[in-house]
């Protein structure tokens, strides 16, 4: 609901799966890796990834190649996906959950192929792997681009993420994995280069399309965008979101998104994007429900009371415990960001005058 100027993680167990074999590099090459290093195991990377430090895509991408890269960078553990992707860092990232190993063999490439990643690690090095964790990391903080509070304020087990309608980080964000976002077509051929310097690997697509006051696309021609400058960079190791439709009736909202789906033939997504502003929890959950039929991870980016000038802080502090608990115990939303972190003056503000946080805010990272 924000406009340009201002700019299914569910909790995993330690199970075996199927790997996706992908031809281009073979797992014999495990036995001439640079002296210190060895394969650790094929393991699932969906959702949040499991090697954030740093990461490059190459076509001449090979296990040694990553580790040199890696290596070079100072970390301990390197990670071939895709066959072109290397991924790298010291440990687990956290904000993934419980890293799962994948079934694996040494006859032949089982492993490296979509959300499987073959994990290289220097010998001496200790693996950091996470347990079960007590918090998901699902919330998100919609930052938006004139706040000059400091996120740290909502550091905690509870907040996985940060974005602010734009493709660059928040300056003072040094704590959150920040999300790029394409706001509209404007600026969109600059994208993958400001994501990447900016150390995304999420990017988000356009900002309720279906509204005049908002991106104001039409299905057809934010397909066409997303299949040339979006989709591809799937392949390029982004994780992508559809464009982020409000739950407005028809044409707007769902039907918007059907539209743009049906005209988006052969583009890469992984998480459909949603935004709500409605009036309680049962028309919250129902729209939630509705973009359930396909059959992908959930990312409601923002969401709040449609009567929001009436609402006091006392109406928030009643509704937001019943959408967080909806949302914290619905398996199909991977992400949510209540549109809150600011200070307005109103009672959806999760920051006061003086940067502390106000009983919404204390709410939101309990």
């Amino acid at each position: 609901m924000f406009t340009a100027v201002l700019s299914s993680l569910v909790t995993f167990g330690v199970v075996s799966v199927s790997a996706n074999a992908i031809p281009p590099q073979e797992r014999s090459v495990t036995k001439t890796l640079p002296t210190g290093w060895s394969f650790v195991g094929c393991k699932v990377d969906v959702g949040d990834r499991i090697l954030v430090a740093a990461n490059q895509v190459s076509s001449a991408n090979t296990p040694q190649n990553c580790i040199s890269f890696c290596s070079g960078k100072g970390y301990t553990m390197a990670g071939v996906e895709f066959a072109q992707e290397c991924w790298c860092g010291s440990a687990y990232n956290p904000v993934a959950g419980t890293v799962q190993t994948a079934s694996d063999s040494d006859s032949g490439q089982t492993c490296g192929g979509s959300s499987r990643i073959q994990v290289y690690q220097q010998s001496g090095s200790t693996t950091t792997t996470p347990g079960a964790p007590t918090a998901t990391g699902r919330r998100g903080l919609a930052w938006p681009a004139d706040n000059n509070f400091d996120p740290a304020i909502f550091k905690s087990s509870k907040v996985g993420f940060l974005y602010n309608w734009g493709h660059n980080n928040t300056p003072k964000n040094k704590d959150f994995p920040f999300y790029s976002m394409q706001w509209n077509g404007n600026g969109i051929s600059t994208l993958e280069a400001d994501a990447r310097a900016a150390g995304a690997t999420t990017i988000l697509a356009f900002n309720e399309p279906d509204l005049g006051s908002q991106a104001n696309m039409d299905p057809t021609t934010a397909a066409n965008l997303y299949k040339q400058w979006i989709s591809p960079l799937s392949a390029k190791g982004f994780k992508l979101a559809t464009p982020a439709v409000t739950n407005g009736g028809a044409p707007t909202g769902i039907t918007w998104l059907d539209s743009f789906l049906a005209a988006c033939t052969g583009c890469t997504f992984d998480y459909i994007a949603l935004h709500w502003y409605g009036g309680w929890i049962d028309d919250f959950t129902a729209f939630i429900n509705s973009a359930k039929k396909y059959n992908k991870p959930i990312y409601l980016t923002e969401f709040g009371l449609a009567w929001d000038a009436d609402a006091q802080a006392s109406n928030y502090l009643e509704f937001l415990p019943l959408a967080l608990s909806y949302l914290d115990s619905e398996p199909a939303v991977a992400k949510y960001a209540f549109f809150g972190a600011f200070h307005s003056g109103t009672g959806k503000d999760m920051i006061n005058a003086n940067g502390t946080l106000t009983d919404l805010g204390k709410l939101y990272v309990s």
